[in-house]
């Protein structure tokens, strides 16, 4: 062929280290990646005879040794046979036979290990058996990073179940990754160094992700996390969207696009912030990304095949808002049918979508006898933000008592970091106040207490009263004020707790 013929064949020929490790360079949260390898092991979990999804179990490891995280994402799924492994689940794009809800793209789990190992600099290992492999007592294993010389090896069986305690089916997939644990620290930024912390938070973060699939007790996911030979266990429960009063169900969409017809319901409410903060609930409240009633929070979350994908979505679905106190009251979610598509990584929908850009524009459409947008949220809402609370009921309180002195956020406990919503200085004697948005919860009572003792602490001197104020209080912290008022302070005098309604002031 001469220099000047054509058409020219082109060789396809991927650079594979370059390849790899640019799979890792994308904008991927730990709790993100680690939903990648939680979808897979849901997906394997297999259908029944209806073709609906068999009930899963899974098991997630995470074991901190210095500043390197090993995770485990453990199922009793149907495994992957030695065919899928050698030829489709590793390959760029490569899918195994049995699909299941969750399997979308074929990225997902090489996304997830690209990103988690630093950019396939790091080690991971795929065990697994499938029904013939336990018939032959074979067990299966992969050893990463990925590399053009991957191979199949036979694993040793008693490396099988190491460190599972719930998850020891004969069959399944373990998915194990070293990272980092800065890179862990992305689930929630705020965290310090304390693995605790970011494992609480981690489980604030999958109660969210996978509330569809958790509402019950058909399936059933564990978190375990290890520091310094010390296991904490926990189970995994759907976090509900906090409502006042409950949900509105605003409508049910048929989106239709060439004869097929996708669904879509839209349903929104008022954040409650105080059962977000309530920790009564058990492990992971209180809550502390989401439900929070302020600026960042708010929104509502995508749901696409029973798997929340988005939170916090706001003006990316109503352009015309901007973001501000007056939606920090709005929550809900849209939940979708499978024709509506995500990103490979699914931290996003697919804006090009042609099922999403209809729901959009039906979302935003104008009610031709009002020429408003029906589904737009309002602004405004039943609760105010705890700033502003503070405010204008330090305000009243001075303007309703003759030489009073209202201080917010005043310091106590000599300079410890505590610090009371409002001090009430008074010709008869001090007052404090805990200020919250929403329904009061058993903590906010203890914060209250604290306020009280540290006054005694710094002064001397009993406060005249202390005053839990919050939009309602429910019968467990009424109770609770009553029996703290029987005892005494330091200096033998009776606590003098109540609870006052915000609306006892008219501040609005």
């Amino acid at each position: 062929m001469s220099g000047n013929s054509f058409p020219r064949p082109i060789k396809m020929v991927i650079d594979e280290a370059r390849y790899w490790e640019g799979l890792g360079r994308q904008n991927m949260a730990f709790h993100q990646t680690l939903g990648e390898l939680i979808d897979n092991a849901i997906s394997a979990s297999g259908k029944d005879t209806e073709g609906d999804l068999l009930p899963f179990r899974i098991e997630i490891l995470v074991i901190r040794s210095g500043e390197r995280i090993n995770v485990t994402v453990a199922d009793e799924g149907t495994g992957i046979s030695s065919k899928e492994l050698e030829e489709k689940v590793l390959a760029p794009g490569g899918q195994g036979d049995q699909l299941g809800p969750l399997n979308e793209h074929g990225f997902g789990l090489k996304n997830a290990l690209c990103v988690m190992t630093s950019c396939n600099k790091l080690s991971f290992k795929i065990q697994t058996r499938d029904a013939e492999a336990v018939e032959r007592n074979l067990y299966y294993v992969i050893n990463g990073p990925f590399r053009n010389d991957m191979k199949i090896e036979l694993d040793d069986p008693n490396n099988w179940c190491t460190n599972l305690k719930y998850c020891k089916g004969e069959r399944g997939t373990r998915i194990k990754v070293e990272t980092e644990f800065e890179y862990v620290r992305t689930l929630w930024p705020r965290a310090r160094k304390e693995l605790d912390t970011l494992m609480d938070r981690l489980g604030e973060h999958l109660g969210v992700m996978y509330r569809g699939y958790l509402q019950g007790t058909i399936n059933k996911m564990w978190l375990r996390w290890c520091e310094n030979g010390n296991w904490t266990d926990k189970r995994i429960r759907p976090i509900e969207i906090p409502y006042v009063g409950g949900a509105k169900n605003v409508k049910d969409f048929d989106i239709t696009v060439s004869a097929v017809t996708a669904k879509a319901s839209y349903t929104y409410g008022e954040v409650d912030p105080g059962k977000a903060r309530d920790g009564t609930q058990g492990w992971p409240y209180p809550l502390m990304i989401y439900y929070q009633h302020n600026i960042p929070t708010a929104g509502i979350e995508v749901r696409v095949r029973d798997r929340v994908v988005l939170t916090k979505q706001l003006e990316t679905i109503w352009p015309d808002i901007l973001r501000g106190p007056d939606y920090n009251w709005f929550t809900g979610e849209v939940v979708l049918s499978k024709e509506f598509r995500t990103v490979n990584n699914k931290t996003a929908l697919d804006s090009n979508n042609l099922f999403w850009q209809k729901l959009l524009v039906e979302l935003n459409s104008e009610d031709p006898s009002t020429g408003k947008k029906e589904y737009q949220p309002k602004k405004g809402g039943k609760f105010l933000s705890e700033i502003e609370i503070r405010r204008k009921l330090a305000s009243a309180l001075e303007a309703s008592i003759s030489n009073s002195k209202a201080d917010e956020n005043h310091a106590i406990w000599s300079g410890a970091g505590v610090r009371i919503d409002i001090h009430l200085t008074t010709p008869t004697g001090v007052e404090v106040y805990e200020v919250k948005s929403g329904t009061a919860v058993p903590l906010d009572v203890y914060q209250l207490l604290m306020y009280w003792d540290g006054v005694v602490y710094d002064t001397n001197n009993s406060p005249k009263s202390g005053r839990l104020v919050a939009d309602d209080a429910p019968a467990s912290v009424l109770n609770m004020i009553t029996d703290i008022n029987q005892r005494k302070d330091k200096l033998g005098n009776n606590y003098n707790l109540e609870f006052k309604k915000i609306a006892d002031w008219k501040i609005s």
